[in-house]
């Protein structure tokens, strides 16, 4: 009985800390302001647009996408020198998405999102070399005019093909933003062709944000439902969809990106919305396991020490390694009636990138603001490189809406953070820093503890498994008179007599003795 009432007291525990994750910010103790950067460049050369995705090839050159009116725009850049090597313009489409397949020694870049006045999926692969389109297609779906559909980001799958993800049937075009009123879309691409092998699609919710997939080949997406919870769905690799789980808890996050560890423990990345008169936003970040089972959520807010009424917080990327899990956006305030300066840091409706590193147990290791030129910066994605990453910004310096870039170094390649105690549970050989993330194996007393008086007591068995009478009282064996159960059967211990055998857990028993007993516990046998 006691463990049931602790189960039900744990839940309730469990659930009041859930409430209380959703509601609380957790603040950095000091964010460092433009440190580390080994170089930045701003790109502001034919039509500006904002920055939506970008990568770091295997050669260490650094991909941006980003959109114009009606175009999408890909500039590569030289990871060394942060120069420009080459730009390419793509008329009449909406890019979301870009990533990295490696063949025949040469980088080639997928290139994803929507093309036409109505918006169909459209997945591009682009020559890395020089830019050349080496295919492009276009895949329709059947509906009206205004029903808008994207490919909003792909992954190459551990058996060589192209998984993109997105919607059919949204209300809005042209945002990478959350849309709605369609379904959530995944699909398998032939790299080779761009040719379709097959569409899985999900209306009970309205939008695939993001896929991963796991080490057992397993494809796991994250899904927004309009004023519903978000959900995160499991499909095989024929596009079979095994099942959905709903996220509690989550009504009032705005998604925006998935990734995973090498363990398959998953993070997802977001922001949530809360009171106050500058309608501020907090980062948002939910660890889960590939069941959809929460460990937790917390939010973080406020880098550079403003009031939490006004600052917005927004995460559009977040990235995981074997140094930390890295949340990627922006911080600033876009409310009229509040300007203050907190020196070192620029104004607050000034916007400034923000990365949080953050451990396993969602602890700040690290908190870094970076800006172009002093004005207005936001931090669109990330992508980690060995010791750092790299930001892909939306700035205004030089211009409006400019691209930015910067590399960042901040840490030794060769830090690795975790458990450093070979005692605990999850101790990684490899770690070299401790990240507080160490487990431990929890010792509990079994059964209750109780203290008997002389005479007539009852007592109740909790012990795990049922044990013999004569076993469980031997402690206590010269202070015995007699056991009984509710059947009447007895034991009697002078007559070595048992004929109660094993007592039963969750069952009563009455015991007569000769002295008081302090803690008193059929367990201890």
């Amino acid at each position: 009985m006691k463990k049931y009432l602790l189960n039900i007291i744990g839940l309730f525990s469990f659930l009041i800390s859930i409430c209380l994750d959703v509601n609380a910010q957790i603040i950095p103790d000091f964010t460092a302001h433009n440190e580390n950067i080994v170089w930045e460049s701003v790109f502001t050369d034919g039509s500006p647009g904002k920055v939506n995705r970008g990568i770091v090839d295997s050669d260490g050159n650094a991909i941006v996408l980003f959109m114009p009116e009606n175009q999408s725009r890909i500039h590569k850049i030289n990871g060394v020198s942060g120069d420009l090597i080459w730009s390419i313009n793509i008329n009449n489409t909406v890019g979301f998405g870009v990533t990295e397949i490696y063949e025949n020694s040469r980088c080639d870049y997928i290139i994803s999102g929507g093309i036409g006045s109505t918006q169909e999926r459209w997945v591009s692969r682009i020559n890395g070399d020089n830019g050349e389109t080496i295919w492009s297609q276009t895949y329709n779906s059947s509906g009206s005019s205004w029903m808008y559909d994207g490919v909003r980001m792909t992954i190459i799958g551990s058996d060589g093909f192209i998984y993109g993800a997105g919607f059919i049937g949204a209300d809005e075009p042209g945002t990478i933003f959350v849309v709605y009123g369609g379904s959530a879309m995944l699909m398998k691409i032939d790299p080779a062709t761009g040719n379709e092998i097959w569409t899985h699609t999900n209306t009970e919710v309205e939008y695939a944000l993001s896929v991963v997939q796991a080490s057992d080949d397993y494809l796991y997406y994250v899904s927004a439902l309009y004023d519903g919870n978000l959900s995160l769905s499991k499909v095989n690799t024929n596009g079979e969809q095994q099942w959905i789980n709903f996220i509690q808890n989550t009504e009032d996050v705005i998604p925006s990106d998935l990734t995973i560890d090498n363990s398959d423990i998953l993070y997802f990345g977001g922001h949530t919305g809360r009171s106050g008169a500058g309608y501020p936003y907090d980062f948002t970040c939910i660890k889960m396991d590939t069941e959809a089972n929460v460990d937790w959520i917390y939010h973080y807010a406020n880098p550079r020490g403003y009031s939490l009424n006004y600052i917005r917080n927004e995460l559009f990327g977040i990235k995981v390694n074997n140094q930390g899990v890295f949340l990627f956006g922006g911080s600033g305030d876009e409310s009229n009636s509040y300007s203050e300066t907190n020196p070192p840091y620029l104004s607050s409706d000034i916007w400034n990138g923000w990365v949080l590193q953050i451990n396993p147990l969602g602890d700040i290791i690290r908190s870094d603001i970076y800006s172009h030129a002093g004005v207005n910066t936001a931090t669109e994605y990330g992508v980690l490189i060995n010791g750092g990453y790299v930001i892909f910004n939306d700035t205004d310096a030089f211009g409006d809406t400019e691209v930015g870039v910067m590399k960042i170094i901040n840490s030794n390649i060769n830090e690795v953070f975790g458990c450093t105690d070979g005692s605990a549970l999850n101790f990684n050989s490899l770690a070299t820093n401790d990240d507080g993330s160490c487990e431990y194996e929890t010792q509990f007393e079994e059964g209750i503890s109780v203290n008997l008086s002389v005479g007539w007591n009852m007592v109740g068995f909790s012990c795990e498994n049922n044990i013999n009478a004569s076993l469980a009282i031997a402690p206590y064996e010269d202070n015995l008179i007699i056991m009984k159960n509710n059947l009447g059967s007895a034991y009697l211990p002078d007559w070595n007599f048992n004929g109660i055998g094993d007592l039963e857990r969750g069952f009563g028993y009455q015991l007569k003795i000769y002295d008081s007993i302090i803690d008193f516990n059929l367990c201890n046998y």
